[in-house]
């Protein structure tokens, strides 16, 4: 059934002309770069707590979708059948389950419930976009139905159990060990884990697991450096985000414009210099330490020097 429903939408596709197929292309790219920015402007600016809802609720989703796609190795559709015909570049990933509905359904999803109550417009709006950027991914013929279901339940999940840790503060401590036991368990299950080598009719590995196990030390290295900067912050920074005034929105958008150069534009000048030191995996785990550590301590010690609110 998943087969012959992304055969369907691609005889729309085809039928159509592709008249749709830039608008997914787009809406998926920025699901997985631009809508990153978007709890650490919150953080920053609207919301501090709503903002860390979002970032742990991204992060830990994010990360708990890797360790799934590793776990299970569900190839492709259009490794499956041959018929399926990808809108975009072939992934070279594995399929299960759809990281692009788990970012979305945490963000989208999340906007979607800090807002009910001040706008149901919005909150309508943001969970509408859930449930196009899951359809974007079968339409572009690069995930089943499957995929992004359970894409879907995994970060609404996520989300739930976020927002338990969040009513209990008393506890944050607890929860955070929590967070780091998770992490060193899911890093260890990844690297310790034999993955097929199936390869395609050039000989070449389908999926080449080992490079792809670098992204969960990236979604790992988030959560650690958010951990550890909430440590800190929590202690010594106690920042109060700027608002949504012209000197708040301004110095909010310095940092966002220096944590996306930090996050896309060095990622890899910074892993290449530790690499020599602490292997590539280690430097990737550190590359998003700092970038997350940034976000969540660094850049508030100067919204607190230079946005101070009576």
């Amino acid at each position: 059934m998943d087969i012959e429903y992304l055969l369907l939408l691609q005889s729309f596709r085809e039928a159509t002309g592709n008249v749709l197929t830039p608008f997914m292309i787009w809406l998926s790219d920025f699901v997985h770069g631009g809508l990153l920015i978007v709890p650490v402007f919150v953080y920053w600016c609207l919301s501090k707590r709503g903002g860390m809802f979002l970032m742990l609720s991204s992060a830990l989703g994010t990360f708990l979708n890797e360790i799934l796609k590793m776990a299970c190795c569900v190839y492709r559709p259009f490794v499956k059948d041959a018929r399926v015909i990808p809108a975009v570049h072939k992934p070279s990933s594995y399929s299960f389950p759809s990281g692009h509905s788990s970012t979305a359904a945490s963000i989208f999803g999340g906007l979607a419930v800090l807002s009910r109550k001040k706008s149901r417009l919005f909150s309508w709006l943001c969970a509408a976009l859930v449930l196009i950027v899951m359809f974007a991914r079968n339409y572009l013929g690069v995930h089943t139905p499957q995929d992004v279901i359970v894409g879907l339940v995994a970060a609404l999940a996520v989300m739930c159990a976020v927002s338990v840790m969040m009513l209990h503060r008393e506890r944050e401590n607890l929860f955070m060990l929590l967070g780091i036991v998770f992490v060193v368990a899911g890093l260890a299950y990844v690297s310790l884990k034999s993955y097929p080598a199936d390869t395609d009719a050039n000989g070449k590995l389908i999926v080449n697991a080992a490079g792809k196990i670098g992204d969960t030390y990236l979604y790992g290295g988030t959560i650690a450096g958010m951990i550890f900067g909430r440590l800190i912050e929590r202690r010594y920074v106690r920042f109060r985000e700027s608002g949504f005034n012209v000197r708040g929105v301004v110095v909010s958008c310095i940092g966002l414009a220096l944590y996306y150069a930090l996050y896309f534009t060095a990622r890899n000048d910074i892993i290449s210099f530790l690499t020599p030191f602490i292997t590539e995996w280690g430097g990737t785990f550190a590359h998003a330490f700092v970038v997350a550590f940034f976000a969540v301590a660094v850049w508030p010690i100067v919204i607190k020097l230079t946005c101070r609110r009576g």
